[in-house]
């Protein structure tokens, strides 16, 4: 059978969800089979956990500051609290059953958070070294700046590319880095663009939007999510055993 992902959806005025089709799309080409996720309550947390293969968390709101002890800044833009409070909780237990993750944009920030890091809550008003725009006004699938990889990385190893153009859609970003958590890939003004997990079989956040080029026939980026559906295939193998 193939394997249940996951997927996120962003909370719209407390009575609808939202998530783009890219996502499912994208799992459904790479032989998965995508399941939307809502809010749901804590209690109900292990047997969802249970019963999917996989996890994708997706671009989104800001986070809120307070998961990582620091106060709102000026610049904070709009937080979703019981968004925050079902991810937190999602993500504590993915890494605790060692299940695979994959988390773009606002998924890099909440596992960032979860393990322990923190954010630039504007990394255009609280960084000292300079940015330059990371929120492209452009089409999700044009290619705004550069990124590089680190050779030594598992996320290389997949890629097969130590340089190329992503899209980028944030003003947030990680700055102190998560516990466990590797820096595998930068922009040219230092941002972190991906980070993977060091105890983790496969855990992996990306700041650019890694789905979008998959769909349009991108083959690094096929082979993320046909690995992401690799392992979680073997994940529950490992669990029928």
């Amino acid at each position: 059978m193939k394997p249940i992902i996951g997927i996120t959806a962003e909370v719209k005025d407390d009575k609808s969800y939202y998530l783009s089709s890219v996502y499912s799309d994208t799992v459904l080409q790479a032989g998965g089979v995508p399941l939307l996720i809502p809010l749901i309550p804590d209690k109900d947390m292990n047997q969802l956990c249970q019963q999917i293969d996989g996890l994708i968390i997706t671009g989104g709101e800001d986070i809120d500051p307070a998961y990582y002890g620091e106060l709102p800044h000026p610049t904070l833009q709009r937080i979703t609290p019981q968004l925050d409070e079902m991810e937190f909780a999602l993500v504590q237990k993915i890494l605790e059953l060692d299940k695979p993750y994959i988390g773009t944009c606002r998924g890099l920030h909440m596992l960032n958070v979860v393990m322990g890091g923190s954010l630039h809550q504007s990394i255009h008003d609280q960084r000292e070294e300079y940015s330059f725009l990371h929120r492209q006004n452009a089409i999700r699938t044009h290619r705004s700046h550069p990124v590089k990889l680190d050779k030594k990385s598992k996320v290389f190893q997949m890629f097969q590319e130590e340089e190329f153009k992503v899209n980028s859609f944030h003003h947030q970003g990680v700055n102190r880095v998560g516990d466990g958590l590797k820096v595998v890939a930068t922009a040219p003004d230092g941002i972190v663009e991906a980070v993977e997990s060091e105890n983790h079989t496969f855990i992996y956040g990306f700041q650019w939007h890694p789905e979008e080029f998959a769909l349009i026939g991108d083959e690094p980026s096929k082979k993320l999510f046909a690995k992401f559906i690799e392992a979680a295939i073997e994940r529950k193998n490992k669990e029928r055993a």
